[in-house]
């Protein structure tokens, strides 16, 4: 989602699609210690009601804000002492997840055995083709397209568009598949029961599905070998030689695994950032 939104100065901005409607919203700190946000919704024609409402629930599940962290904060300091500085060091930090299941479902199956610039190439050509872009303060802002955008793309339109025969045959199986993947069951079912409905669309696998899963919904209890296969050098240099075991980490944070691995993400993106800095 990178270059996806504008963000500074205790700000985000980003469009969203809503029933064929193109929004822009921005959501700031109302205070001075970030206790409470402010937003603002942008279109070019009038928001009902019910979509106004929708639209609040969506950016408050986007930068998960009823997750109360602090338990989680409890069991690092009580339990794992070597992580908790990794805590402080990110303090406030809450997931931010994908806009909508429909946009990380389309990126999961882009984004497989294909090289990072020309899967983000596949997902902006979507993007300009059936999205919607708003124009706010002299900047465009572009919508990933909805579900009605989609459902009424042809093959042959999504072939011309990603250029890729295997990404539009997925596609059209995603799209085919959108009522028997209903987020709010994806949202609630048992875990297993989640994932075994993901993988029934062509092309999503474990990796895809968990994928959707925990950075397009959330779901951020047990984790699994795929979510932290890419973590290994993180973790062995926050707890040395060996790392930590998976089941260990399961066990102690039960519900809040997935914030174990986000923050060992966040902070190992954070160093990266500091080694280019101090380079130049």
């Amino acid at each position: 989602m990178g270059g996806e939104q504008s963000v500074g100065a205790g700000q985000v901005t980003k469009a969203i699609m809503v029933e064929g409607q193109t929004v822009v919203f921005r959501v700031e700190r109302g205070e001075e210690d970030g206790s409470k946000l402010g937003y603002e919704l942008f279109s070019d024609s009038p928001l009902t009601d019910s979509v106004a409402d929708s639209l609040v629930r969506r950016i408050s599940f986007f930068l998960s804000l009823d997750d109360d962290v602090r338990p989680f904060y409890e069991i690092a300091k009580e339990h794992d002492p070597r992580f908790y500085p990794l805590v402080e060091r990110s303090w406030g930090l809450h997931q931010v997840k994908f806009l909508t299941l429909l946009e990380i479902s389309c990126w999961a199956l882009i984004n497989q055995r294909m090289q990072r610039l020309i899967a983000l190439r596949i997902k902006r050509s979507l993007t300009e083709k059936f999205g919607g872009s708003l124009e706010l303060d002299g900047v465009v802002h572009w919508a990933f397209p909805d579900r009605s955008r989609l459902e009424a793309a042809t093959a042959t339109q999504l072939l011309e568009t990603t250029r890729n025969q295997r990404v539009t045959q997925r596609l059209v199986s995603l799209i085919s598949s959108l009522d028997e993947i209903d987020e709010g069951f994806l949202r609630t079912a048992p875990y297993e029961k989640a994932n075994e409905r993901l993988q029934k669309v062509k092309g999503i696998g474990d990796w895809s599905s968990q994928f959707i899963l925990f950075r397009g919904l959330g779901r951020m209890g047990k984790l699994q070998p795929i979510n932290v296969r890419p973590l290994g050098e993180v973790i062995e240099s926050v707890y040395g030689p060996g790392g930590k075991a998976l089941d260990e980490v399961n066990r102690i944070y039960g519900e809040w695994a997935g914030y174990w691995s986000l923050y060992l993400w966040a902070n190992s993106m954070a160093s990266r950032g500091e080694r280019r800095e101090t380079r130049r």
